[in-house]
């Protein structure tokens, strides 16, 4: 398993000029080590909408990567997202799930039916292009380098384990955050 905090600084690391949609813990873990805070969507008050609302980013910005950093859990809550995702077919999207071994997310409590779902078999049968799963820091610092480079829409599953103490959510408001995001895309056209 991978130290979650981990596991979005190799993302951040191969970040590069992306546009960040994060939710649930993803997002708890990657506004500590984000450093564009200027391109990122927070999700805090609807969570499972994090495929949606980077869809419509790819789909509006498509010369420019959009990353979505989910959770298991939350992706649970909206499967129809991956289809919509795989139908629509945005090259420049790529889908990190991060799958809690360590059920901290949820405070220890166990999501009836999510240790039955393979995600990467549902995002294949979802239409997404390419697909990969990281089990070890090594691997998945290696390759992020390729996935980084496909064409979309990519899904990746990043097995994570969550330290006990969760770090807090951002301060910044969604709203806050979509208006800084706006404004940065509308001073670099």
């Amino acid at each position: 398993m991978i130290p979650s905090i981990e596991a979005v600084k190799a993302v951040n690391y191969h970040r590069s000029d992306a546009l960040v949609v994060a939710t649930s813990s993803a997002l708890r873990d990657w506004h500590q080590v984000s450093q564009r805070r200027d391109l990122d969507v927070d999700l805090s008050d609807c969570m499972d909408r994090a495929p949606a609302v980077a869809l419509g980013l790819a789909l509006a910005q498509p010369s420019r990567k959009v990353l979505v950093l989910d959770c298991d859990a939350t992706l649970r809550t909206d499967l129809a997202g991956l289809a919509t995702v795989g139908e629509s077919k945005p090259g420049n999207l790529v889908h990190f799930v991060f799958d809690d071994a360590s059920r901290l997310s949820t405070d220890g409590v166990s999501i009836p039916g999510l240790d039955n779902l393979d995600l990467i078999t549902i995002a294949q049968g979802s239409g997404y292009s390419k697909t990969y799963q990281f089990d070890s820091l090594e691997d998945l610092l290696i390759g992020l380098e390729e996935v980084m480079v496909q064409t979309g829409p990519v899904f990746v599953l990043v097995k994570v384990e969550r330290e006990a103490k969760a770090p807090p959510m951002p301060e910044r408001r969604m709203a806050q955050g979509w208006a800084e995001v706006r404004r940065t895309l509308a001073s670099q056209s």
